[in-house]
């Protein structure tokens, strides 16, 4: 990797010597960790270019440093910061030495942006709706990525840029919601995104205001509900029950709250994993009509549904434009992809777009051409084929050894579709201390708590299976039941 020029301030009119100026600053620079202990430095006469100096004042400077200990020459390799400085390295307030790491480690599930932390070697890291990244078709988006750079230069300089997303993107993508999801969507009512929180952001800007009434199923994503939370809603949980949403509820809500947005995952519901009744599904519509507030309706398992009579979204039947659809490749090809899209009413669409222009100009035009030659030439249909086929096998063995491991301890239902179990924890488990043993033993995953509205303690946890074998999901349950036994003080 190329180095940049080295950026140095000197003052000609001060008296003090060139030399000693140069010597203070680069002391100064490494002192509050500008330069790292091993960091090369220019040579003295690349250095005295750069700073328009002569010579001899970058020799006199660096051999004052070498003296002084803050560098060190290697004969035939160069000039380097110290090792080991003379002195301990001063840390700058406000920054911590710690900082890097800090996002590494996993904060307590009670914290406003819970995360589970960087995966240590050998842990099992059971997040929910989660691929195997070993299973995605890179060489496809290798060779997409190449076509888009060689063959379409133009789709990256696009004067006039549509905030809607890549036109093409959005007909192939109206193409696979027709098919696979059951919409009836053309170009004109997409609009793609940069993935879960780029949409939210969008949705808080166009749909709601700081104060608004909001509601959101219970439990539901905690993700959604930080969200909308630092965007100014008043959040309203409805219970979710074994048919889905609790429209009773929510109507008895409406008297009360004239809510503005409803946030729902209506096929399945996340975590939960129930499917919408059809006469609550029904009365929901009917519902947002009378009463003025839009549906909001993610789908975080696209592509993972029954292949023969899947639950299609509550968007498939929506004949006033009350719902707004949105969803994302995360779980088809993998997280790091960042291309979400939103469906809706054209006009609704149209007045998100116009957000996006304030947010994500000017958009995400290599991403969303690449992914679009991918779909194009039927990789994904491929792709999603091979791995929805290993999945379905995964979540038939991912439950079988969680029950041959931790029966009675758990119980739990094979839901046939999604990317992770919502698991029955018995009352007799210390929750709390079993999930922390799990940790120690490199087993990561959801608590129940986390998916409640107000963080209140649920005698659940939620797995993802998808990101590993059989034999991976053996140890991972093996070693659960190894922590549960410690977490009861019992000897394993």
């Amino acid at each position: 990797m190329g180095s940049w020029d080295l950026a140095i301030a000197l003052d000609r009119s001060n008296a003090e010597p060139l030399y000693l100026q140069l010597v203070k600053a680069l002391e100064e620079g490494i002192r509050h960790g500008r330069f790292k202990p091993g960091d090369a430095l220019p040579g003295t006469r690349a250095l005295a270019d750069l700073l328009g100096v002569n010579r001899n004042t970058t020799l006199a400077a660096y051999k004052e440093l070498e003296a002084e200990g803050w560098i060190e020459v290697a004969p035939d390799r160069g000039t380097f910061v110290a090792r080991r400085l003379p002195i301990v390295v001063e840390v700058p307030p406000g920054i911590s030495a710690q900082d890097s790491a800090s996002w590494k480690r996993a904060s307590p599930p009670n914290e406003v942006f819970f995360q589970p932390g960087a995966p240590a070697p050998e842990s099992f890291q059971l997040i929910p709706d989660t691929p195997d990244l070993r299973l995605a078709p890179t060489d496809a988006i290798h060779r997409a990525y190449g076509r888009v750079l060689r063959l379409h230069p133009e789709r990256l300089l696009q004067p006039g840029w549509d905030p809607r997303g890549l036109l093409d993107l959005r007909n192939s993508l109206g193409r696979m919601l027709r098919d696979m999801r059951g919409l009836s969507v053309e170009a004109g009512n997409l609009l793609l995104t940069r993935g879960l929180m780029s949409t939210l952001n969008l949705v808080s800007r166009v749909l709601f205001a700081p104060g608004d009434a909001v509601a959101m199923e219970n439990p539901g994503q905690f993700r959604v509900a930080e969200a909308f939370r630092s965007a100014g809603a008043r959040l309203f949980p409805v219970p979710v029950d074994s048919r889905g949403l609790d429209v009773e509820a929510l109507e008895a809500l409406l008297v009360q709250e004239p809510l503005r947005l409803l946030y729902v995952t209506a096929s399945p519901q996340l975590p939960t994993q129930v499917a919408l009744d059809p006469a609550r599904r029904k009365r929901l519509l009917e519902l947002s009509v009378a009463h003025g507030f839009r549906i909001l309706e993610g789908d975080p398992s696209l592509g993972f549904h029954r292949e023969k009579n899947p639950r299609l979204p509550l968007a498939s039947e929506d004949r006033h434009g009350r719902v707004l659809y949105f969803s994302s490749f995360e779980q088809i090809l993998a997280p790091g992809l960042q291309v979400g899209f939103l469906a809706g009413e054209a006009g609704l669409i149209k007045a998100l777009a116009q957000q996006r222009q304030l947010v994500d100009w000017p958009g995400n035009l290599v991403q969303e051409a690449t992914l679009e030659e991918t779909l194009r030439d039927g990789e994904i249909v491929r792709h999603l084929r091979r791995v929805r086929k290993l999945t379905d096998e995964r979540r038939e063995t991912m439950v079988d050894r969680l029950l041959l491991h931790l029966h009675p301890a758990i119980s739990v239902k094979n839901p046939r579709e999604g990317l992770s179990l919502w698991v029955r924890v018995a009352d007799d488990v210390p929750l709390q201390a079993w999930t922390e043993r799990c940790l120690a033993h490199g087993v990561v995953f959801y608590p129940g708590s986390l998916y409640d509205l107000h963080r209140r303690p649920l005698p659940y946890i939620c797995l993802g299976f998808a990101a590993h074998t059989l034999e991976e999901q053996n140890e991972a349950c093996a070693r659960m039941a190894l922590a549960l036994s410690e977490a009861r003080g019992r000897r394993p």
